[in-house]
């Protein structure tokens, strides 16, 4: 449910007012979708709003500690306080910081790692620098963010991105690690995929391929995009 102060899900609220991106479909998936079992330490690489961070604390063991990364300093302030309203405000934690500098400084090794990544090449400048930078590659590419994840990675780890189609195919070709489950989504039946979830790991093993659409061919939320997110929309 859209509210004019953010957006409210079935065990929280999102405020994003403060933050240059907003609650999005693209988000939403991957906080549904990445895998979480038995996780006891999360990484949240860019978390905005800490949206991402909060549907996985919302999905993992209560013992889980979650953590979320944001150089913004409005916007890291504002996950501080969506977190701190939350039902898990014991176990997430808000670094203000660029990624990059988190992997050097931190200390630590995560089991799961979460990134929505700018998706997209420099061009039309936006209204603001903020959400240039939320949008845009420009600072680092996604084959650096996926380095700067594998840095932080347990061997036994997973990371777990959302990216358009084309950038997800380019990524899989240019990392060493192995891409162990993928997942295709398309917005409306009939149509070709846009996005695609992936989830990387150290170790070899077979990938699991999957398919999402998120509408039939009347604008109806399909039943695989309710099974996924119905733990967190209001209207499901």
């Amino acid at each position: 449910m859209t509210t004019r102060n953010g957006f409210t899900f079935k065990q929280f609220h999102i405020n994003h007012d403060h933050c240059a991106m907003k609650v999005g479909t693209d988000g939403i998936l991957l906080g549904a979708w990445a895998d979480v079992t038995s996780a006891r330490s999360v990484l949240d690489l860019g978390t905005g709003s800490g949206l991402i961070a909060l549907m996985l604390a919302q999905r993992s063991d209560e013992n889980a500690e979650i953590h979320g990364v944001e150089r913004d300093p409005a916007a890291a302030r504002q996950a501080r306080e969506n977190f701190n309203a939350s039902p898990w405000a014991h176990r997430l934690h808000v670094h203000c910081a660029d990624i990059a500098d988190f992997a050097r400084k931190c200390g630590q090794k995560f089991d799961n790692i979460v990134a929505n990544p700018p998706y997209f090449a420099p061009g039309v400048n936006c209204r603001n620098h903020e959400r240039d930078a939320a949008r845009y590659t420009a600072a680092l590419s996604h084959e650096e963010w996926l380095r700067i994840a594998s840095s932080l990675l347990t061997e036994q780890g997973m990371i777990h991105f959302v990216l358009p189609t084309e950038q997800g195919k380019t990524l899989k070709k240019s990392t060493a690690l192995y891409c162990v489950r993928q997942c295709d989504v398309t917005t409306k039946q009939g149509k070709a995929p846009q996005r695609v979830l992936l989830s990387f790991m150290k170790r070899k093993k077979e990938t699991e391929q999957g398919e999402l659409t998120i509408y039939d061919e009347k604008n109806r939320y399909t039943l695989e995009f309710i099974q996924l997110t119905r733990e967190f929309y209001l209207k499901f």
